[in-house]
């Protein structure tokens, strides 16, 4: 089965953006550094599961992969994850695998 694919792309460093919609699922996410496909960010990407800057989150380096499994939760929806950008326009492109 062929992963769903999302691209997010931050407009304003000072607000983190929800990742997506809540219909798009996966029981793993694989985060990479790009804002478009084959693009990568210019500066860090940090995905964390809350709306405000002061909450926990992971470090994305442009170009760089994560996978974020579910384990014991069961599955993720892109309306779990916030992305947060020290420049304006950088995002991720997220891969929800089944």
């Amino acid at each position: 089965m062929k992963p769903n694919v999302v691209t997010k792309t931050v407009a304003d460093p000072a607000e983190p953006e929800v990742l997506g919609s809540s219909i798009i699922r996966g029981t793993t996410v694989t985060f990479a550094g790009f804002k478009a496909p084959r693009t990568e960010n210019v500066g860090t990407v940090w995905i964390q599961v809350s709306s405000t800057d002061a909450s926990p989150a992971l470090r994305l380096f442009p170009g760089q992969t994560l996978s974020w499994p579910s384990g014991i939760a069961g599955s993720f929806t892109a309306n779990d994850f916030y992305i947060d950008v020290e420049n304006a326009g950088d995002g991720v492109e997220a891969f929800f695998s089944l």
